[in-house]
């Protein structure tokens, strides 16, 4: 989890001086490389079934149409929401690839966030898939102080949006972690909600 903070943070670095995802890609796939090959994220916790689609699939739109509902209504009454909006996908570097190109990156980068930073949640490496379950009050609460973890690794892009943005998506894919036993579920969320926010349907489109 250390390294792992520490190359996040890096990478964000290098996205903000340099403007380009691609360390985040290469960094990612090497850590959570590492992680499986050390048995820190067993093997058990990636098995796709009907279960482990359904709530990861359902979980990503939902987010989705919720993160769309509330950009629409809070735009509408603030309209600092939608230029701060801009400005984030600005920094992002989102504008600077073309569509297949940012989905392939969207995909690479999401799982293996998921992999890293929820796959390492303390105790969801113990056991296999289990019935679902909402996590204990001791579970959540280092659930959120993971998610801060998580959340401020993007502050060299000194954007307090992009930190809420990650504490929060960090929270939900983190219960849904915990809740499933499975790394595969906020995966898939993770993956539909970026390609739902940014490239399917783009946010400030």
């Amino acid at each position: 989890m250390a390294l792992a903070l520490l190359g996040w943070l890096l990478c964000f670095a290098v996205l903000a001086y340099r403007g380009t995802w691609t360390p985040f890609a290469f960094v990612g796939v090497l850590l959570a490389t590492l992680a499986v090959k050390w048995s820190a994220v067993p093997l058990s916790q990636f098995r796709l079934d009907r279960r482990t689609l359904l709530i990861g699939v359902g979980a990503g739109v939902m987010m989705v149409l919720v993160t769309h509902l509330a950009y629409g209504r809070l735009s509408a009454a603030f309209p600092a929401v939608r230029s701060g909006t801009l400005e984030l996908l600005s920094l992002l570097n989102v504008v600077g690839f073309s569509p297949p190109a940012r989905a392939a990156l969207i995909v690479v980068i999401a799982s293996c966030e998921e992999v890293l930073f929820r796959g390492l949640l303390p105790g969801s490496a113990r056991g296999q898939q289990r019935a679902l379950r909402w996590p204990s009050g001791r579970e959540f609460g280092g659930l959120l102080g993971w998610s801060l973890l998580y959340a401020l690794t993007t502050l060299p892009l000194a954007s307090s949006l992009l930190v809420l943005c990650a504490f929060v998506c960090g929270t939900v894919w983190a219960t849904l972690r915990l809740a499933t036993g499975s790394v595969v579920v906020p995966i898939l969320a993770h993956v539909l909600w970026d390609l739902g926010v940014l490239v399917v349907w783009p946010l400030a489109g």
